[in-house]
């Protein structure tokens, strides 16, 4: 499993140093094959590429809110230390009177 996970990952690298090679030799670049500024590359995402970059938040947004719902932990022992905190132990025993005794037992006040 770990070589198969070490192929896919030496596979990725290649396709994105493939990738990375195609887009930079790309005749859109222009005549003299240099890359564009910042300034150029920001004004054409902002003007040219405008709808597209606002979809692409959009649907990156929806990703970020789907992972942490998905990541949420809503089991009830979970949801019961959120509202109480870490006291919770300390509020069951008061409530049920029981204390605790130097012989590790715990004994109800009504039983003393």
């Amino acid at each position: 499993m770990r070589a198969l996970s070490a192929v896919t990952s030496v596979g990725v690298f290649i396709f994105v140093l493939l990738l990375l090679q195609e887009v930079n030799s790309h005749p859109m670049w222009g005549p003299s094959g240099i890359p564009p500024t910042t300034i150029d590359f920001a004004d054409s995402i902002f003007n040219e590429w405008a709808f597209v970059t606002i979809i692409l938040g959009a649907l990156l947004a929806m990703a970020m809110i789907g992972a942490s719902y998905l990541v949420r932990d809503e089991r009830l022992i979970n949801l019961v230390w959120d509202i109480r905190g870490e006291i919770s132990d300390d509020i069951e025993n008061i409530q049920n009177k029981k204390i605790f005794t130097p012989d590790h037992n715990f004994t109800s006040k009504e039983e003393e």
